[in-house]
């Protein structure tokens, strides 16, 4: 017994000289996840739905150094993430593109994957005007 009162007197007493913890750095910007962005390269316009850690939804759209936020609901934001998701999955690979260089006009960003659409992509810049439509009625 004197020695189980004696581990235990000696195992606190070494519990309290252990180093503590160090705080979190709160700056960490790996906390917000896009989901997906679209970048208007010739317009300078951009948008990106986010999530954060605490699963609230923003959409964010900037132009010419202005920043507007908007907090969405996260039934709107998976409608929106899906439809996303399905146009860019269609862009990729169900619609051909045009042989030879052209010029970027919207950049797409997806969980990761990036696509190019360029100014020859008729169809697949249908496909997204017609969703940019969409998400600009949100601002």
């Amino acid at each position: 017994m004197k020695f189980l009162v004696l581990f235990l007197f000696m195992s606190t007493a070494f519990a309290q000289h252990s180093e503590q913890p160090l705080k979190e750095d709160s700056t960490d910007l790996r906390d917000q996840s896009v989901l997906f962005s679209i970048e208007d390269v010739s317009g300078g316009k951009s948008w990106f739905l986010e999530r954060s850690p605490s699963f609230t939804n923003v959409l964010r759209k900037i132009e010419k150094g202005d920043e507007t936020v908007r907090k969405i609901d996260g039934r709107v934001a998976q409608k929106l993430d899906r439809d996303f998701a399905a146009r860019f999955l269609k862009c990729q690979y169900e619609i051909t593109s045009p042989e030879g260089e052209c010029k970027v006009t919207l950049r797409l960003t997806m969980k990761g994957e990036a696509q190019d659409i360029c100014a020859k992509d008729d169809k697949k810049s249908q496909e997204i005007q017609s969703f940019l439509t969409e998400l600009t009625k949100r601002f």
